[in-house]
Parts: structure tokens; C-alpha cells; sequence
């Protein structure tokens, strides 16, 4: 599983602008095959709504690089995505929050898998036990005990990172390429990834 983050500063005068454009954003995504983008806004320590910065963040997770990269090119193919990417730098002031690093853009990948959940309660079997019936309930138990669970779940997770410690040692990043260093990163998501539907910086906004 794959997350891009972007995060960037809106004016508090257009903040009701700000909300209908997403509304947009989240209808073109689920179009273009990202079903995942959501959106939060920073506030005060403890979540005191009335401390607000004005920082929000997109969020939009992504199966693999594949998907991420069918998603990419179907908006760069697409005129209402495209429409949406300039009216967005335009409200934000894309160029100028740019070159003050006030927009980041991040990737992450996961590292953590939770457990699996019982899905079937001791209510429903005791029930279905009660009525004779003969046929298997509809979602069945996850089979092992707690403890052979969290130990499977356990190894799972080890396995993982263990996979990963050695892509890094070996500057792999997971997909057959040298890892880049953080200037090469910083780059990449200037020219590819700088703005919320990854188009390219010189078609995104205009030119100072």
C-alpha cells in the first residue's frame, strides 16, 4: 500500500472556495481509479478546533506504484482534471507557497499490517447452535488462538521488515531501482509530484 501526502496553506478568506474545490477533487480521483483521498485540517494541541492554522494535508493511497501511475496518466489525459490541478494552484498561490516551502509533498509505504479480527461473535454461533441448523454461518471464524494469532501476526510483521531492512541496505527501493537521496526526492516531487494530481510544475501554474 502506497500514501501520497500534500500539504499546503489556505487563506482563511477562501476557505469555503477551498471546500467545493475538493468536493471536485474527490469526484475526479474516484473517476480517474483513486478511491482513497482524504483531507484534514491542522489545529491546536488536543484538537482545539478553535486554533486553527490554516494547514491542510490531501492524503490519497494508492494499491501499488502500477495503480499510482495509471492514475497519473489518466489525469494528465483528462481536460476537467487538468481544469481542476490551475484553479487549485491559482487559489493556494502555488508558486509563491513553493518557493517559500510552504507546499510538501510526501510518500509513504506501508510498514505496519494489523492483525486479523474475529468477525464472527459467540452470540450469532450459540444462536445458530440453538436453532439446530445445519448449515455454516455465513462469515466463518478465523481459526487459532489469540496467542497464535498475535505470533503469526508477529512473524508476518518481522518478515517484513526484514524485507525492507535489506532493500535499503542493498539501495533498493522495493521496485527493482536504486533508492534516491533526499535531493534526488526533493526533484522528483518539484517536477513530477508538486501538485495535488501530479501534474507537472510549468502546467500547473503560470509563470511569475
Amino acid at each position: 500500500m502506497l500514501l501520497q501526502t500534500n500539504s499546503y496553506i489556505v487563506p482563511r478568506d477562501r476557505r469555503m472556495e477551498h471546500a467545493r474545490l475538493l468536493r471536485r477533487f474527490r469526484q475526479t480521483l474516484l473517476r480517474l481509479g483513486c478511491d482513497h483521498f482524504e483531507v484534514f485540517e491542522q489545529v491546536g494541541t488536543n484538537w482545539n478546533t478553535g486554533e486553527t492554522t490554516g494547514r491542510f494535508v490531501q492524503i490519497m493511497r494508492f494499491r501499488d506504484r502500477k495503480h499510482q501511475l495509471a492514475v497519473q496518466a489518466a489525469e494528465r489525459s483528462d481536460p476537467t482534471a487538468q481544469a481542476l490541478v490551475r484553479e487549485f494552484c491559482e487559489l493556494i498561490n502555488f508558486p509563491y507557497q513553493q518557493q517559500q516551502g510552504l507546499f510538501a509533498v510526501g510518500f509513504y509505504t506501508s510498514f505496519l499490517r494489523m492483525p486479523p479480527q474475529r468477525t464472527t461473535t459467540a452470540t450469532s454461533v450459540e444462536e445458530s447452535e440453538g436453532e439446530g441448523a445445519a448449515e455454516a454461518p455465513d462469515t466463518l471464524p478465523i481459526q487459532g488462538q489469540p496467542q497464535e494469532l498475535a505470533e503469526a501476526a508477529e512473524a508476518d510483521d518481522a518478515e517484513a521488515y526484514g524485507d525492507e531492512t535489506a532493500a535499503e541496505a542493498d539501495g533498493d527501493n522495493g521496485l527493482g531501482e536504486v533508492a534516491p537521496g533526499p535531493q534526488a526526492l526533493a526533484q522528483d516531487a518539484e517536477a513530477d509530484e508538486a501538485s495535488p494530481l501530479f501534474v507537472e510544475d510549468d502546467e500547473a501554474s503560470p509563470q511569475q
